[in-house]
C-alpha cells in the first residue's frame, strides 16, 4: 500500500508540475522572446525483477521546446530583413524627393533654355533679359537645395546609425551579463530557462542592428562574432561598437569594433549586416551617387553657359561675364597618411566630367586613381595627369606608400551653385563680329557658318578677304599677318583673331568679304541663339542635360525598386523563418488549454489513487483491530 501511495503521490506531483508549466506558458503567451516549456517525466527507479510494478514517476526537468537551427534561421533572416528594410525605406524618401517633374532640376533647365527663346526674339527687351536671370537663379538654387536636402538625408541616416550602434552595444553588454548569470546558474546544476529566453531575445535584437554569428556552449553561454569572425561577446566580456568619421572621407561614417584591449577594427557595410548595413549603404553610397549626378549636371550647365557668355558681348559691347559659379573640386588626404603630399585638382573640361569622386592611392612607385562610381582604376607613373575633365597635380610634399587621397569633384559642385548675373544688360546675347559681302560681288560666295573660339584684343578688328581669282584669295587686317595667294576650296574653314568661319560657294575675281565688330551689340541675338541651342547640346559627358537628368531619375528609381523588391523578399523569408520557430517554440493557447484539461484529469486521477491507497489502509487497520 505504501508503494501505491508513493505512485499516487508522484503522479500528483507530476501532474501538478505540468499544470504549473502550462499555466506559465499561458501567462507568457504574449511575452516577447518567451519559449514554451514542457515537463520531462521519467519512470521512477525501476527494478528488473519479473512482475515488478514500479514506483511511479519522477519530474526530471522543465525544458524549453527549442530548435537551435530554427532560431539561427530566424535570427539571420531578421538581420537581412532589417538591412534591406532600412535601405528601402531610405531610398523611398530619396525617390520621393526627385519624383516631382515640375520641381526638379530638369524642369528648371528647360525653363532656362525657354527663356533664351524670348531673348532671341527680343534682345533689347529688359523683361526678357530679366526672365533669363530669374530662370538661371532658379536653376542654381534648385541644384544647391537638392544637394542640401541630400545632406540632410545623410545626417538623418547617420543619426539613426548612432542609435543602432547604441542598441547593438546594449545587446552585446546584455549578452555578456546573461552569460555570467547562466554560468552561475549552470554551476548550481539547473537549466536557467528564463535566462536562455533572454539570451535568444538579445541575440535577435542584436541582429536587427548588426548581423552576428553565435555559438551556443554546452553550458548555455553564447559566443558572438561578427561576420568576418571578430569576437563581439566571449564569456562575460563584450566588445564595443563605435561610429566614427571615415578615415578617407570624414563626411561619411564608419563602424568599428573596440576590443577590451583597446584595439579598434573597422567594419564595412558588407561585414555589418542588419539595419546598420542598410543605413551605411544609403548614407555612404546612394547619397553620394545622387549628389554626384546632380553635381555633374550643375557643373556641365555652368561650364557651357559660362563658356558661351565669354564668347559674346553684352548690351554695352563688353565680353560676357560668367553666369554661374559652382563648388570647387578639392583633394584631401586620409587621416592615416604619413606623407606630406598635397594635391590640387582643376576642372578643365566640364563636358567630360563623370558623376563620380575619386580615390588616389600611392604604392611607393606609382599612383592609382580609382573612379568611385564604378571602381575603374587608372595607374600613373607621375603627376600632373588629365582625365575625365579634370587635371590632377601634385602641389607640394611627398607621398608615402599606402597614403590615400580623396578627390571630391562631382559631389562638390552643386553645393556651391550660384547665379552671378544681377543685371540683364550683362547677358552676352551678341556675337563680337559680323560678316559683310562686298557690294560689287559677282560670284556666289557665302558664309556657311561663323563661330567664336575666343575674344581678344583684335577679335573685332576689320579683316577684308579679297579673291584674286575663283581659287585664290588674300587676307588683310590687324592680327592676320596679311597673307596672300591662299588657295580656296568650297567648304574650307578660315580662322583669325578668335573667330572661325566656313566659306562656301564659287567666288569671282574681285569679290570681297569683310569681318568687323558688331555695330549694335544690344540688338544682336546670335549668341543668344547659341545659348538656346545648348538645351539640345551634349553638355554632360556625351549626353544632353535632360538625358542625364532622366538617367539620374531612372538610376534612383531602379535603386529604390531593387531595394524594395529585395526588402519584400527578405521580409518574407524572415516571416517564414519566424513562423517555423514560433510553431516549434511559441505558445498556442488552444493547445495549452487542451493540455490544461489533460493535466487536470491526471491530477484528479492521481488523487483517486491516493484515496484508494488510504481506503485500503483503513480497511486493513479495521480488519486487524
Amino acid at each position: 500500500m505504501s508503494d501505491l501511495m508513493r505512485i499516487g503521490s508522484s503522479a500528483m506531483n507530476a501532474a501538478y508540475a505540468q499544470l504549473q508549466t502550462t499555466g506559465q506558458n499561458i501567462a507568457n503567451a504574449s511575452t516577447p522572446g518567451y519559449v514554451r516549456r514542457e515537463v520531462v517525466l521519467t519512470e521512477a527507479g525501476s527494478n528488473d525483477s519479473s512482475g515488478y510494478v514500479g514506483r511511479g514517476v519522477d519530474v526530471t526537468a522543465v525544458r524549453r521546446v527549442y530548435d537551435e537551427f530554427l532560431v539561427r534561421e530566424s535570427v539571420s533572416s531578421r538581420a537581412a530583413a532589417a538591412q534591406d528594410s532600412a535601405r528601402a525605406e531610405s531610398l523611398g524618401r530619396l525617390d520621393t524627393l526627385f519624383s516631382d517633374p515640375q520641381s526638379g532640376l530638369g524642369a528648371s533647365f528647360d525653363e532656362l533654355v525657354a527663356a533664351f527663346t524670348d531673348v532671341t526674339a527680343r534682345p533689347t527687351d529688359p523683361a526678357a533679359r530679366s526672365t533669363v536671370l530669374t530662370r538661371a537663379e532658379t536653376f542654381a538654387a534648385r541644384a544647391s537645395r537638392l544637394d542640401t536636402q541630400l545632406l540632410e538625408m545623410r545626417d538623418s541616416a547617420q543619426g539613426r546609425m548612432q542609435s543602432e550602434v547604441a542598441n547593438a552595444n546594449q545587446a552585446l553588454q546584455g549578452l555578456a551579463a546573461i552569460n555570467r548569470r547562466i554560468d552561475d546558474a549552470s554551476g548550481n546544476g539547473g537549466q536557467p530557462n528564463a535566462l536562455l529566453d533572454q539570451r535568444d531575445k538579445l541575440l535577435g535584437d542584436l541582429n536587427a542592428s548588426l548581423r552576428a554569428n553565435a555559438t551556443i556552449g554546452s553550458d548555455g553561454t553564447i559566443t558572438v562574432t561578427s561576420q568576418r569572425g571578430e569576437p563581439l561577446v566571449v564569456g562575460g566580456t563584450a566588445s564595443r561598437l563605435v561610429l566614427n568619421a571615415d578615415a578617407l572621407d570624414p563626411s561619411k561614417r564608419a563602424v568599428s569594433v573596440v576590443r577590451g584591449n583597446g584595439v579598434t577594427l573597422p567594419m564595412d557595410a558588407g561585414q555589418l549586416g542588419g539595419t546598420l548595413a542598410g543605413l551605411m549603404k544609403f548614407s555612404n553610397d546612394d547619397i553620394d551617387a545622387a549628389r554626384a549626378q546632380i553635381g555633374r549636371i550643375t557643373a556641365s550647365v555652368s561650364g557651357a553657359f559660362n563658356a558661351q557668355q565669354a564668347l559674346g558681348l553684352d548690351m554695352s559691347g563688353t565680353p560676357g561675364q560668367p553666369m554661374f559659379s559652382v563648388g570647387a573640386a578639392t583633394v584631401s588626404g586620409a587621416s592615416t597618411n604619413l606623407g606630406t603630399a598635397q594635391f590640387g585638382v582643376a576642372v578643365v573640361d566640364p563636358k567630360a566630367l563623370k558623376a563620380s569622386d575619386y580615390e588616389i592611392g600611392f604604392d611607393g612607385t606609382q599612383y592609382s586613381v580609382t573612379r568611385l562610381s564604378d571602381g575603374v582604376v587608372t595607374n600613373f607613373a607621375s603627376m600632373p595627369q588629365t582625365f575625365d575633365g579634370l587635371t590632377l597635380s601634385l602641389g607640394s610634399g611627398t607621398p608615402t606608400a599606402e597614403d590615400r587621397f580623396l578627390v571630391r569633384s562631382a559631389t562638390a559642385f552643386a553645393s556651391g551653385a550660384k547665379s552671378l548675373l544681377t543685371n540683364g544688360q550683362r547677358l552676352a546675347t551678341a556675337m563680337p563680329v559680323v560678316t559683310e559681302p562686298g557690294a560689287g560681288n559677282t560670284g556666289d560666295l557665302k558664309v556657311a557658318s561663323l563661330d567664336i573660339a575666343s575674344i581678344g584684343a583684335t577679335t573685332g578688328a576689320t579683316v577684308t578677304i579679297t579673291f584674286t581669282g575663283p581659287n585664290t584669295f588674300s587676307v588683310n587686317g590687324a592680327g592676320t599677318g596679311n597673307p596672300s595667294g591662299l588657295s580656296y576650296t568650297p567648304g574650307m574653314q578660315l580662322s583669325f583673331n578668335g573667330w572661325s568661319m566656313k566659306l562656301d560657294g564659287a567666288p569671282a575675281a574681285g569679290d570681297t568679304l569683310r569681318v568687323s565688330a558688331t555695330p549694335n551689340p544690344a540688338a544682336d541675338n546670335r549668341n543668344a541663339r547659341v545659348m538656346q541651342a545648348l538645351g539640345d547640346g551634349k553638355l554632360a559627358d556625351g549626353a544632353t542635360v535632360i538625358g542625364r537628368y532622366a538617367e539620374m531619375i531612372g538610376d534612383i528609381g531602379a535603386r529604390t525598386q531593387g531595394a524594395r523588391s529585395q526588402g519584400d523578399m527578405s521580409q518574407r523569408l524572415y516571416e517564414d523563418a519566424e513562423r517555423a520557430r514560433t510553431e516549434m517554440s511559441g505558445v498556442n493557447l488552444d493547445e495549452e488549454a487542451a493540455r490544461l484539461m489533460q493535466y487536470q484529469q491526471a491530477y484528479q486521477a492521481a488523487a483517486k489513487v491516493i484515496a484508494a491507497a488510504n481506503e485500503m489502509f483503513r480497511s486493513l487497520l479495521e480488519a486487524a483491530g
